[in-house]
């Protein structure tokens, strides 16, 4: 169980940083980079929602509006479960 909670802290730490990397890459107008920092994120951390809106957006710059839609949806579909909704 310990090896659990470490590991969890882990990725929570390592899906920080890649978000940070992908945030500045979307600063810089690097799409496509900070499209795959938020992706590999999000491997590590499904539940960090940020992750969803950020990489929608970088998604969004570089039309790729399915996956825009898909990212928003599944955003929707966790805050409906987890948050009781979305305001």
């Amino acid at each position: 169980m310990l090896d659990r909670k470490k590991k969890r802290l882990r990725d929570l730490k390592e899906a920080e940083e890649l978000k940070v990397k992908g945030n500045e890459a979307l600063k810089k107008g690097l799409y496509k980079s900070a499209n795959k920092h938020y992706s590999d994120a999000l491997e590590l951390k499904k539940d960090l929602l940020p992750l969803y809106t950020n990489r929608a957006l970088a998604r969004l710059k570089l039309e790729d509006f399915t996956g825009v839609i898909d990212d928003c949806t599944r955003l929707l579909e966790y805050n409906e479960v987890f948050n009781d909704g979305f305001t």
